[in-house]
């Protein structure tokens, strides 16, 4: 196996994900796979309207993301009406823009009781029993605004990345 890393030199192999973007890219979709896992749970959305925009923002940040990246290795980037490092970056700014909507709502509707929100995890039921083999309602939510942050950060990062890309104009 190491014969064969040896032989291939990632450097040599021209591949979307092995660029600066598009990791970010492959860690903005992972990321919104894993909210998705704790967004499995209907119960935690569904009795607000503010909350249910924050499930939408993460579909709505997610697909065009995941097309991004098929885009990209298929060679479809070549079709758009505007070049892609400027349709990537207002992409991400967009993003950036749902993202911090959601991130806030969601810690207001889940965590502050003026919004209905519960602030302490012993408020829960179903985590009081130590004993529990599942992850409890308040983790969850915990989860989800975690990574919800974690996603942000790494969009953020992505907007300075095609930021410094578009001011100077270097194609990735």
């Amino acid at each position: 196996m190491a014969c064969l890393w040896q032989y291939y030199e990632l450097s040599e192999i021209p591949c979307y994900v092995h660029t600066m973007p598009g990791l970010l890219k492959v860690m903005e979709t992972f990321v919104a796979c894993l909210i998705f896992t704790f967004l499995s749970h209907t119960s935690l959305y569904l009795h607000q309207p503010a909350l249910e925009w924050c499930v939408a923002v993460h579909s709505i940040c997610f697909f065009p993301a995941a097309l991004t990246i098929l885009g990209n290795l298929i060679g479809w980037e070549y079709r758009l009406p505007v070049t892609f490092p400027i349709f990537r970056f207002l992409l991400t700014l967009l993003s950036v823009l749902l993202y911090v909507t959601a991130l806030v709502l969601w810690l207001l509707y889940q965590f502050n009781e003026k919004f209905g929100g519960q602030p302490q995890r012993s408020n829960y039921m179903d985590c009081i029993d130590g004993l529990t083999y599942y992850i409890c309602t308040w983790d969850e939510e915990l989860a989800v605004a975690i990574l919800t942050a974690l996603n942000l950060l790494i969009y953020v990062a992505g907007l300075v990345y095609w930021a410094h890309q578009v001011s100077v104009g270097i194609e990735d």
